[in-house]
């Protein structure tokens, strides 16, 4: 284990993401970025480490056609429909699955513990709005 999974294993603990509690209107994520970007990285590496615990499906979106690590799996962001727009890189879509559409967007990346904690705050609000 290194410095940095230590650092976001306990910013994911110190800012839990709320479990998605309806399955009827479940909510899920997409990452966009690029494989090369270390702010992209910083980013799936805290919702990596977030995401899966609490039951969110996340999508990653490579304008590259690379894996971010340390998520493997990823479409080509260029010619995903709700990716293929995005010019700020990461940029975290949340998307309401049923609908598909995206109720909002985090852009940017400071730092493990504030990009969970807008996550967080994003993830509450689209609870109370019915989203989730």
């Amino acid at each position: 284990m290194n410095r940095r999974t230590l650092i976001l294993g306990a910013a994911a603990a110190l800012a839990p993401l709320p479990a998605v509690a309806d399955p009827s209107a479940p909510v899920g994520l997409i990452l966009v970025g690029a494989s090369w970007c270390p702010f992209c990285k910083g980013a799936a590496q805290a919702l990596h480490a977030a995401a899966g615990p609490a039951g969110l499906p996340v999508l990653v979106a490579s304008h590259d056609g690379r894996p971010i690590p340390p998520f493997e799996e990823f479409v080509d962001a260029r010619g995903h429909p709700l990716a293929a727009g995005v010019r700020q890189w990461p940029t975290l879509l949340f998307v309401h699955l049923p609908s598909q559409r995206v109720f909002a967007t985090i852009e940017g990346f400071r730092n493990a513990r504030a990009y969970l904690g807008q996550v967080r705050a994003t993830l509450t609000a689209a609870r109370e709005a019915g989203y989730a």
